[in-house]
């Protein structure tokens, strides 16, 4: 999200407990060997930087705090579903885990590819969404609105009702 896909850029925040962990044992190896090929990089720093400076003061976290509870409600419809053995999410991100047997957790058989198999099917209904494993992800813009949300999971459910 730092750049939207257009320049490789990541960060990572830590508590407190586990930044010391890292600076204990970077202070007895004399070292904190990490690196990425575009680490550090001006541009890839600037287009953050104020991608950064957009989503505070332009309202997206403002909208993210007020969108996600009817978000994460929608979400949890698809406990419902009989091979849907998990739904999870936080903030505007969820994730539904699709198993061969709610009841047991017990996935389908790898072959069937089924997060691939979702996330195709969701395509042609008009949503993208991310196969990850037997598992299918959510990540919407930040600039969501409430109407958009009702489509995209009214989209899904049309999807996973063909899809089982």
């Amino acid at each position: 999200c730092l750049t939207a896909g257009y320049f490789p850029m990541g960060a990572v925040i830590v508590n407190k407990d586990f930044a010391d962990d890292f600076t204990s044992v970077s202070e007895e190896a004399e070292e904190f060997p990490h690196g990425f090929t575009s680490g550090g990089h001006p541009v890839g720093c600037a287009i953050a930087l104020k991608a950064i400076d957009v989503i505070i003061n332009e309202g997206l976290l403002d909208n993210v705090k007020s969108i996600s509870p009817y978000f994460l409600q929608r979400l949890n419809e698809f406990n419902e579903y009989e091979h849907i053995g998990e739904t999870r999410g936080i903030g505007l991100m969820a994730a539904l885990e699709m198993v061969k047997d709610r009841a047991t957790k017990t996935p389908f058989e790898g072959h069937l590819n089924m997060g691939d198999k979702v996330a195709n099917m969701s395509i042609d209904n008009g949503l993208i969404c991310r196969p990850l494993g037997a598992a299918i992800v959510l990540c919407p813009q930040f600039i969501i609105t409430k109407e958009q949300v009702d489509d995209m999971f009214d989209m899904l459910h049309d999807t996973l009702k063909k899809s089982f």
